[in-house]
C-alpha cells in the first residue's frame, strides 16, 4: 500500500476528530460577526456613502474630541484610583481584608443607570444635595447653582473614571495577592524603604497587569454610553456612542450607513487594542492567579494600615453609599427639591410603582432574558473554555481563532453591538426586532467573553491531574466530564453565573436599542422615567434594581466565596 493511500484516511480521521471544534469555532464567529459585520458593510456600500456623509454631521470634530478626551481622562482617573485602592486594600490588616476587600467593587454592583442618577441627585447644580449643603456651609446665595456641576466635561470624566476604577481595582488587587512578598521582603532586608520597594519592586512586577487593566479600561471608557447620555445631553456634550443613538432616535427611516460610519473608528480602535493586548499579554492563563490564601501580607506600619483603611472607606462612601442614600431619600419623597426633610417621607412611591404594570413587566422581562441568556451562554462558554484549556487536542490555528473570536465582544462598546443587532433584526432577514429573543441573543453575545474567562479560570485552577487519572482509569471523555470535571468546577461555575446575572440585570446599551413596548427591561424603564422627569419613580426603580443586583452578589459570594468578586 502506498503512503498516499494511507495519508488520505489519516487526514480524514484527523478532520473528523477536529469537526466538533470547527463547528464550535464557526458558531462563535458567526455570533460575534453577526453583531458587527452586516452593519459595517452598510458604511462601505454605494461607494462608501455612509463614510461620505460624516462630513455633513454638524460638530463631528467636537464629538470626536469629546470621545477621546472623556476616554483618555476617565482611563487616567480609573487607573490612579484603582491602583491606589488596591494598594490600600492590600495594606489593610488581614482581618479587615476579608470584610472590606470587596467594598471597592460596590460601584459595579449598583446598576449603571441608577449609579448615574444617584450622582445627579447629589451633584446637580440646582437641586443636588451636596451642592445644597455646600451653599449653606459657605454662606452662598441659596438661589444660585453649584458650586459643583455634574454636567460639565470635567465631572463626566471624574464620574466615568470613578465608576471604572472598580475594574482596575479588581485586576491590581488580584495581582497583588498572587504576587507574594518574597521579593519585597528581600528588598526590605537589603535596606530599601517601603516607598522604594513599591516603586522598584512591586509596581514593576505588576506591569503586565497594568497593561491589561489599562487597555480594558480604555476600551470601556471610549465606548461609554450611560454616563455621557444622562450627564452630557443637558449641555449638548456628545460622544460617538450618544451621537449614534440620537441619529437613530431622531431620524426616520434610520440612516444605518451613517450610524455604521460613526461606529467604524470605535471598531478600528478595538481591533488595534485587541491585537496589542494579545501581543503584550500572551496566553490568558498568565492572568490566572494561584488563589493561595497562605501568602503572607507585606509588613506595614500601623499608621499606614489606618490610612489605607480610611482611604477605602472614603472611596466607598463617595462612590456607592452617598448615591444609594440619595436614591433612597428621593424614593421616599413626594418631589426631588434638593432639601432634606423627614416630615414628608412615605412609601407612597413604592406603592404606586408596584401597582404600575410597566415596572412589573420590566422586572419579568429582565429576569426572563437574563436567566435564559445565562442558561445559553454558560454551556457555550464552558465548551470554549474546555477547548482553550486542552489545546493539545485542537489544531493550533483553530484554537487561536476561537480565542480571539470569543474575546471580541469584550472590546466592543455594547451600543455598537446593539446597533449591529438592531440593523440585522429589523432588516427583514431576521425579523426579531422588539422581541425577547433579540434581547437574549444580544445578551449572550456580550456575555460570551465573561463566560469563557470565568470558566477558563476555574478549569485551569483545577489542574489536569484529576482528569488525567480518570482517563488512565478507563473513563471516557464524557464520563470524565460528567463525573469529575462538573462536580469539581460546580462552585466556580455557579459563582460565574451569579456574577453574569449581576452584569446582565442592569445591562443598558444593548437593551435600549433592542427594546420595544412589549420587551422593556428595568434599566430602559429607568431611563424613560428619568427623561420624563419622574424622579421619585426613577429612584424607586433604581432601588429595586440595586436590591435585585445585590441578591446576585450574595449568591456569588455564597457559591464562590470571598474571591468570587475578584473574577468580575
Amino acid at each position: 500500500m502506498s503512503s498516499t493511500t494511507v495519508l488520505g484516511p489519516r487526514r480524514a480521521r484527523a478532520l473528523i476528530a477536529q469537526a466538533p471544534w470547527l463547528v464550535l469555532t464557526a458558531l462563535v464567529i458567526g455570533l460575534v460577526l453577526l453583531a458587527v459585520v452586516p452593519l459595517q458593510i452598510k458604511a462601505f456600500q454605494n461607494g462608501a456613502a455612509g463614510l461620505g456623509e460624516l462630513g455633513e454631521i454638524q460638530g463631528l470634530g467636537e464629538v470626536a474630541r469629546n470621545t477621546v478626551l472623556f476616554g483618555a481622562g476617565a482611563t487616567v482617573v480609573a487607573m490612579i484610583l484603582g491602583t491606589t485602592l488596591a494598594l490600600s486594600a492590600y495594606a489593610m490588616p488581614r482581618r479587615l481584608q476579608g470584610l472590606l476587600g470587596f467594598m471597592p467593587v460596590l460601584p459595579l454592583i449598583i446598576p449603571s443607570v441608577a449609579h448615574v442618577v444617584g450622582f445627579v441627585f447629589l451633584f446637580s447644580p440646582e437641586n443636588g444635595y451636596v451642592n445644597t449643603l455646600l451653599r449653606r456651609l459657605f454662606s452662598l446665595d441659596a438661589s444660585s447653582s453649584g458650586p459643583v456641576n455634574v454636567y460639565t466635561p470635567t465631572w463626566i470624566i471624574i464620574y466615568t473614571g470613578l465608576h471604572l476604577s472598580a475594574f482596575v481595582y479588581l485586576f491590581v488587587y488580584s495581582g497583588l495577592k498572587d504576587l507574594g512578598t518574597d521579593y519585597a521582603r528581600a528588598a526590605r532586608v537589603n535596606g530599601a524603604g517601603p516607598l522604594r520597594v513599591m516603586f522598584t519592586v512591586t509596581l514593576p512586577m505588576l506591569r503586565p497587569v497594568f497593561v491589561y487593566a489599562g487597555m480594558v479600561t480604555l476600551l470601556l471608557s471610549l465606548g461609554q454610553f450611560t454616563g455621557p447620555l444622562l450627564l452630557g445631553r443637558r449641555e449638548g456634550l456628545d460622544v460617538l456612542t450618544t451621537r449614534m443613538y440620537f441619529l437613530m432616535s431622531e431620524q426616520y427611516p434610520v440612516n444605518f450607513p451613517l450610524i455604521a460610519a460613526l461606529g467604524t473608528p470605535l471598531l478600528g480602535i478595538a481591533a488595534v487594542l485587541i491585537f496589542v493586548q494579545r501581543r503584550m499579554a500572551g496566553d490568558q492563563r498568565r492572568y490566572v492567579g494561584r488563589g493561595a490564601e497562605s501568602i503572607e501580607q507585606a509588613p506595614t506600619s500601623r499608621l499606614t494600615r489606618i490610612f489605607a483603611t480610611a482611604y477605602v472607606l472614603v472611596f466607598v462612601t463617595l462612590s456607592a453609599a452617598l448615591p444609594l442614600l440619595a436614591l433612597a431619600y428621593v424614593s421616599l419623597s413626594p418631589f426631588w427639591t434638593g432639601k432634606l426633610s423627614i416630615d414628608s417621607l412615605s412609601l407612597v412611591n413604592f406603592e404606586d410603582a408596584f401597582s404600575n404594570p410597566l415596572l412589573l413587566d420590566a422586572i419579568t422581562t429582565s429576569f426572563v432574558v437574563t436567566g435564559v441568556g445565562i442558561l445559553i451562554v454558560m454551556p457555550l462558554g464552558l465548551l470554549v473554555a474546555l477547548t482553550l484549556s486542552t489545546r493539545g487536542a485542537i489544531w493550533r490555528p483553530v484554537a487561536a481563532v476561537l480565542d480571539v473570536a470569543a474575546s471580541i465582544p469584550l472590546a466592543l462598546p455594547t451600543t455598537l453591538v446593539g446597533f449591529g443587532f438592531l440593523f440585522v433584526f429589523s432588516s427583514g432577514a431576521l425579523d426579531l426586532y422588539g422581541t425577547r429573543t433579540a434581547l437574549i441573543i444580544g445578551f449572550v453575545t456580550i456575555m460570551l467573553p465573561y463566560a469563557v474567562r470565568y470558566q477558563l479560570t476555574t478549569l485551569i485552577s483545577l489542574g489536569s491531574q484529576t482528569m488525567d487519572a480518570s482517563r488512565v482509569s478507563g473513563a471516557g471523555p464524557l464520563r470524565t466530564f460528567l463525573r469529575i470535571l462538573l462536580p469539581l468546577a460546580r462552585g466556580g461555575m455557579a459563582a460565574s453565573g451569579a456574577i453574569m446575572f449581576v452584569l446582565l440585570i442592569h445591562e443598558f446599551g444593548v437593551a435600549l436599542l433592542l427594546r420595544s413596548p412589549e420587551s422593556t427591561v428595568m434599566s430602559v424603564l429607568l431611563y424613560d422615567q428619568f427623561s420624563s422627569g419622574s424622579y421619585p419613580q426613577v429612584a424607586v426603580t433604581a432601588i429595586v434594581m440595586t436590591a435585585l443586583t445585590s441578591a446576585g452578589v450574595i449568591a456569588a459570594l455564597l457559591f464562590g466565596g470571598s474571591r468570587a468578586m475578584e473574577r468580575m
